[in-house]
């Protein structure tokens, strides 16, 4: 099958999208979004990898996150990057780019002026090092230009919701302004940052089975990537403060539904689901309008109310509507059309050997049939009550939450292990990039955990603690009195 660079996603690029305008009638509506699930998947032979990296950029003086406009901003870094020659506008509203795209992928905006590379779709983990180590050198040089530096945590450890921007400068998320308030969901989406991996299901035959096997398995992906112990410049008491947040959104957006998990659910039943949830937003003429939250199915063959003012042909839900609904929910594990699998349990790891290892984890552990069926056997007996304790209770406890008579640490481990027989067989030469995660699971902490230790070495100074922490060039107040070191952070390999 092709896999198109990530960028072009239904979620990112819906208005650029190709799908078909013909108006949805609910006969026969499951099925027609089983065949959208199932999309232009051929046999699996042809595997990609992507991956996305949200990060938090801020003024490196004074620890504020940058807004869209102004010397220190999301277009400063823009206009930057343009001038280097290998980045062009891929997104322009109203006079204003909000993306930009090169050979390695593209640059979009999160709701809180996070900025996020995601990468395009690439054969081995080892191309995608090389796209992520170009974006890393571009952005660390904007970076040192401009006076920025990013805070490499999963979650705002110092910041409140109402001191992070809202980019209202790409209506979508104008559009989503009013959900976002309605299901108090802004904290939760504009202050977090997170790496998500993308793979192509292992078969069309196993892709179900692939989605529910990665349900399962993010609880312990979020522990293993646990990076944001701290709110409000405190420690939360959490190993991933994101997680928290996300969990604490009340909305069917965010959940899927336990009957997932019983023998003889299936797609199907995974397409009626994506039809009951309801919609946030809709598409037309490349602005994002907010509509009622209703369920898709139910807004199916009437005109919509908020559609009033276009021609009547375009008030009703369509093809394309359908598509960006399926990819517009928000559990923590996605089944998208074209059967992609979408994985976005990690926080924003401090390293970007961190963010290889995200995408080598989910490689080694989908793309080899051997490692893939060990890892449903790994899984099989977690009862209903394990598996509930292992979701909720990662957030807090991360690697030293139960599962029966385990520890997430310890089956950590075990996974670790079964992904690097898998990536033996796909690809040999990326099992290093799980070495800085195999040795931080073996000791029993994170880069939470780590964090923290940083923060308790500078009495609960969270200013020392986040410069000393930053991704580009980490300060110590020695150091920030001083000349920065040209040589501190030059280059970038993920491996060890």
């Amino acid at each position: 099958m092709t896999f198109t660079y990530l960028y072009l996603e239904f979620t990112k690029m819906s208005s650029q999208q190709s799908g078909s305008k013909e108006i949805l009638t609910q006969d026969g509506i499951v099925d027609i979004a089983v065949s959208m699930l199932n999309g232009k998947y051929a046999d699996g032979k042809e595997k990609k990898i992507g991956i996305e990296v949200e990060m938090p950029f801020v003024n490196k003086k004074d620890l504020q996150p940058i807004g869209f406009s102004g010397p220190k901003s999301i277009s400063a870094i823009f206009n930057f990057l343009s001038k280097k020659g290998n980045w062009h506008a891929l997104e322009v509203e109203n006079n204003k780019v909000t993306a930009l795209e090169n050979e390695t992928g593209n640059i979009t905006l999160e709701p809180g002026g996070q900025i996020e590379f995601s990468s395009a779709a690439r054969k081995t983990l080892g191309e995608l090092e090389q796209d992520i180590g170009k974006y890393f050198t571009d952005a660390k040089a904007a970076s040192e230009k401009i006076g920025l530096d990013v805070l490499p945590y999963g979650f705002h450890p110092h910041l409140s919701i109402d001191d992070c921007p809202y980019v209202s400068e790409r209506s979508r998320f104008k559009a989503l302004k009013p959900v976002f308030e309605a299901e108090g969901g802004y904290s939760a989406w504009g202050q977090s940052c997170s790496v998500q991996v993308t793979l192509d299901s292992p078969s069309k035959d196993d892709a179900f089975d692939a989605f529910k096997l990665g349900l399962l398995i993010q609880p312990v992906a979020a522990a293993i990537f646990a990076n944001s112990p701290f709110s409000m410049g405190k420690d939360s008491d959490h190993a991933s403060w994101r997680r928290h947040k996300l969990q604490e959104l009340d909305s069917p957006l965010y959940k899927v539904p336990d009957a997932l998990f019983e023998p003889g659910y299936g797609l199907k039943d995974w397409a009626a689901h994506t039809l009951s949830v309801p919609m946030s937003f809709i598409v037309r003429n490349d602005a994002y309008i907010a509509v009622a939250p209703n369920s898709f199915y139910e807004m199916i063959g009437k005109p919509l109310p908020e559609l009033a003012h276009l021609p009547a042909e375009e008030q009703y839900l369509t093809k394309k509507d359908l598509l960006d609904h399926m990819t517009g929910i928000k559990p923590e594990m996605l089944l998208k059309p074209n059967l992609l699998l979408e994985f976005r349990a990690a926080d924003l790891g401090p390293t970007p050997a961190h963010w290889m290892a995200v995408g080598a984890f989910w490689t080694g552990l989908f793309y080899d049939k051997d490692a893939f069926k060990a890892a449903q056997e790994y899984v099989a007996e977690w009862t209903k009550d394990e598996r509930i304790g292992l979701r909720d209770g990662v957030a807090k406890d991360g690697l030293a939450t139960k599962v029966g008579n385990k520890t997430v640490q310890q089956i950590a481990l075990d996974l670790i292990e079964i992904s690097k027989q898998g990536l033996a067989k796909v690809e040999p030469e990326a099992i290093q990039y799980l070495k800085v995660i195999e040795t931080q699971v073996a000791q029993g902490i994170t880069s939470a955990a780590k964090a923290v230790q940083v923060f308790e070495k500078n009495d609960g100074d969270m200013k020392a603690t986040l410069k000393e922490t930053f991704l580009f060039n980490p300060q110590t107040e020695k150091q920030e009195k001083s000349s920065p070191s040209k040589k501190d952070g030059q280059g970038f390999h993920a491996g060890p």
